[in-house]
């Protein structure tokens, strides 16, 4: 993501990635939300596209898609929903890629005791993943 238009493009080629987490949604719901806006109608696809995008950047990394941290991720079903088919139609097609859901969530943006909560959830989780396992 650029902050603007005219901002330089990062090298892809530069560096590549093993792991590549996703967490978006968020605000996706709290802006319609706050603005009484339905919720897109496009959001399973155009994440699917998001996604797409991030795999022919990155084809031989894992992409980890994560829900929650805030409430919106937590206990939505609005955005709850439309993210699971998007994560299902995602994981069937792509054998290198899975998702987290985050139990611990904040109805504000995360403090740092709740990033550290989150971070200790996805390291316990990240652990047994065989992905993480080079030969």
């Amino acid at each position: 993501m650029y902050p603007k238009v005219e901002s330089p493009r990062a090298d892809l080629a530069a560096w590549t990635p093993d792991v590549i987490f996703i967490n978006y949604g968020e605000n996706d719901d709290s802006y319609t939300i706050a603005k009484d806006l339905p919720f897109p109608a496009d959001f399973t696809a155009r994440y699917v596209d998001l996604v797409r995008e991030v795999r022919r950047a990155y084809p031989s990394a894992q992409i980890v898609i994560l829900r929650g941290g805030m409430a919106g991720g937590a206990v939505s079903q609005r955005l709850r929903s439309p993210w699971e088919a998007a994560v299902a139609q995602l994981e069937s097609e792509d054998p290198r890629l899975t998702h987290f859901v985050f139990q611990h969530f904040s109805r504000n943006h995360p403090r740092v005791a709740d990033a550290r909560t989150m971070a200790d959830e996805l390291i316990a989780w990240l652990r047994p993943q065989t992905f993480l396992r080079h030969p």
